[in-house]
């Protein structure tokens, strides 16, 4: 029979873990679930500063072409477990689904938190991977 001890360890240690706690992601204060994110990974910006880019579902892109257009002209913000992270100013409503997030102290970070978005690390760049 397992000890107390053991039993109280493992439920500590499975409730630390990052990939099994929730997460609260919001893009301009619409909650996005990890279903609707197909993928996040870190990358670098078109500056080379770190970043995120964020691909969600197909079924989620209206509510992310949605939100987008309502805010024309402005900056997007996104939010993780209730720190804001920088999005883009958005030129024309985001039809594709995809997003960057920028504002990362540095590339180990971005790729951290974009773990943290999807619940998952970032598909492969490709089949052979």
């Amino acid at each position: 029979m397992l000890g107390k001890r053991f039993i109280a360890a493992l439920f500590l240690l499975f409730a630390a873990a990052p990939a099994l706690a929730e997460r609260d992601f919001k893009i301009n204060g619409t909650a996005f679930s990890q279903t609707e994110i197909l993928d996040a990974r870190g990358t670098a910006s078109l500056s080379g500063e770190p970043a995120i880019l964020v691909t969600v579902s197909e079924k989620a892109r209206a509510k992310l072409q949605s939100l987008s257009a309502a805010v024309l002209g402005k900056a997007i913000t996104a939010t993780l477990d209730g720190r804001t992270l920088n999005g883009p100013v958005v030129r024309d409503p985001i039809a594709d689904g995809m997003i960057e997030l920028t504002g990362f102290a540095d590339f180990s970070e971005s790729e951290a938190v974009a773990e943290r978005i999807s619940g998952k690390p970032p598909l492969p760049d490709s089949l052979e991977e």
